[in-house]
């Protein structure tokens, strides 16, 4: 009887994250000038699908989630994005790379907010299967170097995924990013998995006075490689 009431409690522990997670408000109950906007673009190289989503917030980017009430939409190059009730959020799927295009918010008053993004391009150096545990390693990525509001991530798991070990350059121009020695040698050695993402967040060119938000990224196909 006692691990089966530990058992609802924790259900209905996550039941309630849940839908605190998902509380949401419809935009026509807001002031319009007060919705904070996030636009992603999002293109995932293991699976050649582009996503463009939109979520909106009353007041910040913590503020509580909106649905839009009609006549309020969202669109990416023209195009309608869906709503996703449980994530909150709007989106649409394209097979490939699209990567550069506009999202369209209309809001309840008839105002319209132009926002454009493009996706940067990055892949890992050719030959790359083989990286030493026991020296500092430098990877050159193909692509070109950072610009101003890119940052590029590299993640690594090695035999075990809790060992997983995560590391990021933002420096403009720069072409490469370090795993430090530190960091390798927390990873076993044997076979293991590298995951490479490339973001650009660039101002938003048109927003409310609650202000929002833009971002791209490019996730890599991922990448076994054996640390030795």
């Amino acid at each position: 009887m006692k691990n089966r009431t530990i058992i609802t409690f924790f259900a209905l522990l996550v039941l309630a994250l849940i839908n605190t997670r998902c509380a949401k408000e419809n935009s026509s109950d807001v002031n319009q000038n007060r919705i904070y906007t996030s636009y992603e673009l999002i293109y995932n190289a293991s699976e050649d699908k582009t996503y463009a989503r939109a979520s909106f917030r009353f007041g910040n980017m913590t503020g509580t989630l909106l649905e839009l009430t009609n006549p309020s939409e969202v669109r990416y190059n023209g195009d309608l994005l869906s709503f996703k009730p449980a994530f909150v959020y709007y989106e649409k799927e394209y097979a490939g790379l699209l990567n550069t295009g506009s999202f369209t918010w209309k809001d309840t008053d008839g105002n319209s907010f132009v926002n454009s993004v493009d996706i940067h391009l990055i892949n890992y150096p050719a030959q790359l299967d083989t990286i030493n545990r026991n020296a500092a390693f430098e990877m050159f990525w193909q692509g070109d170097s950072l610009q101003v509001n890119e940052v590029v991530y590299l993640s690594m798991n090695g035999v075990m995924e809790s060992d997983a070990q995560i590391m990021s350059q933002s420096n403009v121009n720069s072409k490469s990013i370090i795993i430090p020695l530190n960091k390798l040698q927390l990873l076993g050695q044997g076979n293991g998995q590298l995951y490479l993402d490339r973001t650009f967040s660039p101002a938003l060119q048109q927003k409310t006075s609650a202000g929002g938000a833009i971002i791209s990224k490019y996730r890599a196909i991922s990448k076994q490689v054996y640390f030795n």
